[in-house]
């Protein structure tokens, strides 16, 4: 006589099979969705980083034409008070 729970156990395991793979082929997919898309970015963090060095350049370039403005304006206060 053949075991009706181990006929069960056979069902459920071949279910649990076939649903372990297809999350294995959605990973899978996944996984190389993840990579196109970081390919994809590469070139966004490149233009942010040259954006970035741009933006700090400028904030120096400013700061360092205000100080010379200050200066000299201070030059000018003092050559007139003389």
């Amino acid at each position: 006589m053949e075991n009706p729970h181990e006929e069960r156990q056979l069902l459920l395991l071949e279910r649990i099979i076939k649903n372990v793979h297809l999350v294995n082929d959605a990973l899978v997919e996944m996984t190389r969705s993840v990579a196109e898309i970081n390919e994809f970015n590469k070139n966004v963090t490149i233009v942010g980083e040259l954006w970035e060095g741009y933006r700090r350049n400028v904030a120096f370039n400013l700061s360092s034409m205000e100080e010379h403005d200050r200066d000299s304006m201070a030059t000018q206060t003092a050559a007139a008070d003389r």
